[in-house]
């Protein structure tokens, strides 16, 4: 008999405990009324009951962090993306769910798990089994308290690629299934036969109704979905979260008087890039046209019951050229700046962009809205030179390949890329931005159709490439800005550094001071004299006086206070200008005629936390990942002073789309702010480019 999984988890609970809060939700223009449902058990067969109830934003957000850490620790969680079916085991959180039967298992030293997983399709109401997957695992129970399973055999009745990597087991069925397939799953330990049905929670919330009632997302049944529609799905979900973390903010923050003025956030820069105005209709006609070939293309070439040759002969016959992009071991912002300098190439070329197989952390934390994946795309790759083992490059069948390397030159140097690369894979590395120089040289044979024909500039065309290929995960958002963290003794939490930059009664400046590798490490540093280490950068701090005197009558016009976001590597210089200067909030509880603040005072909003570097620390992921958050939040920045020994600032500037000028300076450098900064042109082609 067929029985529904108990979940042995506080996810549930959690959830029916933050849906009984009653409050008012307050509404951002983007966003309509938010009803939460009763939260029930994950039975299928039973209704969710709507209710009329409202929840307040801070309890909403706790509801997004309970449900996605429910499928953090769920036991199963299968995708359906680009036709490909994948299932995703997590060992601990098998051994919590089946604990009993496990520990009542102690006279047997292994098990076998039986998974079998059931198709059918959307006109069909009828499932059939296609699947079934055998794994056997070692039994170990330590003190009768905790149990350790380790697989030990699998056994499938289709092919599949099984991986298993610490606690995790993935399993990639080899196959290619059709957009109207649908999937259930079963499974059983094979000495029993308590067949049970298998629940996952689905994320982000794919529909309007998800959104409005986040217990929705519990299911059985698996649907597909493209990159693209992944990708727009996150954009939606994530900034119905960004409002709510900002009804969250002048809720807890403002005073009465205040809210009334400010009750929308400002947008964040992929919503930006959606104005035609600001990413025009031609050009964003231009990236759909490509998205949708290369969706076309991915699918006609990447079919799992064809042999090598077979996918070569396909690939000749549709005269298919790929572009494959391979990170540098450089910084995170030179990796992202090469990385959309040759995805405008794979644009302007029609060539088939394959993502760098070797960097799955970029993957995990940014949603693409393309299927570049090389493993399941071009899976031969590796087997090139055995493909081309008995031709001649004179044969038709043979694969040309090149590997280009670019450094310095691109910034200055005009390409034809037809002309100069010829062969059908050309593999793109460097650690340099082509991006201005393509658009802004007059001697680029590009030039004309991406000024004339696309109707784009140097001030936004690296952003539109940039938000039209990747977007934030809620996920990762959620892990960075969590609701539980709190005001800290000096600085600023990441939560509220993100409130704040999303509230518009600020102007906010992002300033960037790159101090060296050295400096990132710092901890504990006594500080008895922060006025000595700050005055070491008195050519910023006179810079950013000056910018608040030239944007006097437009912040004045706005009625915005001017702030400055201080992003560094260094943990002295953040430290110290936050024992200095710190942004407080206390009196924007206080009416505006209470709360005067000095003009041409600084208000510094800063992490107190040490950063790392991408390519030297010892934890890399995590690195990264800090440093996209960063990123991030250097991009909502109005404005930006940026060190002109770096690209780190220099990247989330263009990736802004706020198309002001740039001020730029070097480390000990001493000139004048008092003018309007430089035009992105000139930006673009400093260091490393872009």
């Amino acid at each position: 008999m067929l029985r529904y999984l108990k979940i042995r988890s506080p996810c549930i609970i959690g959830l029916i405990l933050a849906s009984l809060f009653i409050v008012f939700v307050l509404h951002h223009n983007l966003t309509t009324e938010l009803s939460v449902r009763n939260s029930v058990a994950i039975i299928p067969n039973k209704s969710l009951e709507s209710t009329s109830l409202l929840s307040s934003p801070r309890e909403l957000l706790l509801l997004y962090e309970q449900e996605y850490s429910c499928i953090e620790s769920t036991s199963f969680r299968p995708t359906f993306h680009n036709r490909h079916l994948i299932l995703k085991i997590n060992l601990t959180a098998i051994t919590t769910e089946h604990f009993d039967y496990l520990k009542n298992s102690s006279t047997k030293t292994t098990s076998a798990l039986k998974i079998t997983c059931l198709q059918s399709s959307k006109n069909r109401n009828t499932f059939r089994s296609i699947c079934d997957i055998f794994l056997t695992f070692q039994i170990k129970i330590f003190n009768s308290q905790k149990v350790q399973l380790t697989l030990l055999s699998n056994s499938t009745s289709c092919s599949v690629l099984l991986t298993n990597i610490s606690d995790l087991i993935l399993i990639n069925v080899h196959q290619m299934f059709s957009i109207d397939d649908i999937f259930r799953f079963t499974h059983q330990w094979t000495d029993t036969n308590n067949k049970t049905e298998l629940f996952w929670h689905s994320w982000p919330p794919t529909t309007a109704t998800c959104l409005k009632s986040l217990p929705c997302s519990s299911t059985n049944i698996l649907t597909h979905s493209t990159s693209k529609e992944l990708f727009l799905t996150e954009q939606n979900t994530v900034s119905y979260w960004l409002d709510l973390q900002y009804q969250v903010f002048i809720n807890q923050r403002l005073s009465n008087e205040r809210k009334k003025s400010v009750n929308n956030r400002n947008f964040v820069p992929y919503e930006i890039s959606k104005n035609p105005r600001v990413c025009s209709s031609e050009f964003q006609n231009w990236v759909l046209n490509y998205q949708k070939w290369h969706e076309n293309i991915t699918l006609n070439i990447n079919n799992d019951s064809m042999t090598f040759g077979e996918q070569r002969n396909r690939i000749i016959e549709l005269d298919v050229r790929f572009l494959i992009y391979e990170k540098h071991t450089s910084g995170l912002s030179d990796r992202i700046i090469h990385l959309i300098s040759t995805y405008l190439v794979a644009l302007l070329t029609k060539r088939l962009f394959i993502f760098d197989k070797n960097w799955p952390e970029f993957t995990e934390i940014m949603q693409s809205s393309l299927n570049y994946d090389q493993q399941s795309i071009i899976p031969w790759i590796e087997q090139l030179d055995l493909l081309n083992k008995n031709l001649t490059q004179n044969d038709r069948n043979y694969l040309t390949s090149k590997t280009e390397w670019f450094s310095s030159d691109r910034l200055l140097k005009d390409y034809d890329y037809d002309k100069l690369f010829p062969e059908r894979i050309l593999t793109f590395k460097g650690h340099t931005g082509g991006v201005i120089q393509t658009i802004h040289s007059n001697l680029s044979i590009y030039r004309k159709f991406l000024t004339v024909d696309l109707q784009m500039n140097t001030n936004n065309i690296f952003g539109c490439l940039y938000h039209s290929l990747f977007t934030y995960k809620l996920s990762e958002l959620i892990n960075r800005a969590p609701l539980s963290s709190s005001d800290l003794p000096v600085g600023h939490s990441s939560q509220l550094i993100l409130q704040i930059l999303l509230a518009p009664i600020f102007f906010p400046i992002g300033v960037q001071v790159r101090a060296g590798d050295e400096t990132m490490n710092e901890q504990n540093i006594d500080q008895p004299n922060p006025e000595h280490i700050i005055g070491k950068y008195q050519n910023f701090l006179a810079c950013i006086q000056q910018i608040n005197m030239v944007n006097e009558k437009l912040v004045d016009k706005t009625i915005r206070t001017p702030i400055v976001f201080l992003l560094s590597d260094s943990y002295e210089i953040r430290r110290a200008a936050l024992k200095l200067k710190p942004l407080s909030l206390e009196c924007y509880k206080l009416s505006e005629k209470e709360c005067q603040l000095n003009y041409y005072d600084l208000h510094v909003l800063a992490s107190p936390n040490p950063v790392f570097h991408v390519s030297n620390d010892t934890n890399r992921v995590l690195a990264f990942k800090l440093g996209m958050f960063d990123i991030f939040l250097f991009s909502l920045c109005e404005q930006h002073l940026i060190s002109t020994e770096s690209s780190f600032g220099r990247f989330p500037v263009f990736a802004s789309l706020k198309q002001r000028n740039i001020y730029s300076l070097g480390l000990h450098e001493v000139k004048s702010c008092k003018n309007d900064g430089l035009p992105l042109s000139v930006v673009g082609g400093q260091w490393s480019g872009i």
